[in-house]
């Protein structure tokens, strides 16, 4: 059995719109890691590591469960998949949670950008110079 890691180069091709997607998906949950330091303030170095850990773990699993449904089914996305396994009612249950997922990590980056912008632009202008737009 292949790792996710192999069956996802294995499945996708370089520049090609599947592979783009999926890189584009890919840095949205690479956003995850920036909570790995709030995790260890909130709850102690051992029980953060061990929560960490713990995710890896669980994320590892779910990532082989689906190369393992993949497999089985013969097809390579969630809304496929769900319409093989579960039938056509599942499938739009899939479509509508990923928009819901994606909606959620854009609106996740548009407050990330502006909680750190104006502080990145003081580093370079004086509040004078950026004018009111930049408030908090």
């Amino acid at each position: 059995m292949l790792s996710p890691v192999r069956y996802t180069q294995r499945k996708f091709r370089p520049g090609g719109t599947n592979g783009s997607v999926f890189s584009l998906i890919a840095a949205t949950l690479g956003a995850g890691t920036l909570t790995f330091p709030y995790a260890i303030m909130i709850n102690g170095i051992a029980l953060g590591v061990f929560l960490i850990i713990l995710g890896a773990l669980i994320s590892y699993y779910t990532g082989m469960l689906l190369v393992k449904a993949s497999d089985h089914t013969h097809v390579h996305r969630f809304e496929d998949m769900a319409d093989k396994l579960y039938g056509r009612k599942c499938k739009k249950i899939t479509n509508v949670l990923n928009l819901l997922c994606l909606c959620g990590f854009t609106m996740s980056y548009i407050v990330y950008v502006k909680s750190m912008l104006p502080g990145l632009l003081l580093l370079f202008w004086t509040p004078e110079q950026l004018g009111d737009w930049i408030g908090d």
